[in-house]
């Protein structure tokens, strides 16, 4: 029994462990950033997606508050794409 209990407990710390990125900051899933877009910023998300660029990896998302829609655009670590 105590050992499953030790197994269980090293398949927990594994699975549960944060994307990092090569310079140590945290990825996050296209999920938890449009819940960090939905609480910080009290809009609703309309649509979510994942666009490979030259400079990697943009989440995009198109948001709607006080009736207006807009599209954000982040890395995965939370920083602001520069849209051109």
């Amino acid at each position: 029994m105590r050992r499953l209990k030790t197994i269980l407990v090293f398949l927990l710390l594994t699975v549960c462990q944060p994307v990092v990125a090569a310079d140590g900051g945290r990825n996050y899933s296209l999920d938890e950033m449009a819940s960090r877009i939905q609480q910080q910023t009290g809009s609703q998300i309309l649509s979510a997606e994942v666009k490979q660029t030259r400079q990697g990896v943009i989440y995009r998302f198109k948001i709607k508050k006080e009736g207006r829609v807009r599209v954000l655009a982040v890395h995965p670590d939370g920083s602001p794409a520069n849209s051109k």
